[in-house]
């Protein structure tokens, strides 16, 4: 008979310790599941601002640039533009009038505008500028030759800085 409590007791224990480790385990999984990685999608708030104060316009442009580090690959979705006007999307490394450009399009009737490309560098300011404001070509150093910020998109703050935006509506 105490060989019976026995092997009912090892087998009770025994099934305790999978029943631990299987919890672990899903625990585990779903941790990791939650940790950003470098591959993970991030994104990056533009607004139009007042040049005196630069406060956000509130109910002025906006746009919403999801990138990936890892890849370098980045989409760009902004509404409330000036319609059918050319844009170019820049990485400003605060040396006037230096700038880096990513992509450039141009805004539709309604003043949405849609940029996508490849960028490694995610450092700096990002900025969406008025396509006639900046020289150079998509991958290639720019500058530039004009100064109206009033037509611009800039970012809440800067890549890497915690940011309590507010979310721009979807076109």
């Amino acid at each position: 008979m105490s060989f019976l409590i026995c092997r009912i007791a090892h087998c009770l224990i025994l099934s305790a310790l999978l029943l631990a480790l299987s919890v672990m385990a899903c625990h585990a999984v779903e941790s990791r599941s939650k940790t950003p990685t470098s591959s993970a999608k991030k994104k990056l708030l533009l607004f139009a601002k007042n040049p005196a104060t630069w406060a956000i316009v509130k109910g002025g442009a906006s746009g919403k640039m999801v990138y990936r580090e890892s890849s370098g690959a980045f989409s760009l979705s902004a509404a409330g533009l000036r319609p059918r006007s050319a844009y170019a999307m820049i990485r400003y490394a605060d040396a006037p009038p230096k700038a880096e450009i990513l992509a450039r399009g141009e805004s539709d009737v309604r003043g949405n505008l849609e940029l996508n490309g490849v960028w490694r560098n995610w450092t700096r300011k990002f900025w969406l500028v008025s396509g006639e404001d900046v020289v150079g070509l998509p991958g290639e150093a720019g500058s530039l030759r004009a100064w109206r910020p009033e037509r611009y998109l800039f970012e809440e703050k800067q890549i890497g800085i915690p940011c309590q935006c507010p979310e721009p509506e979807e076109p």
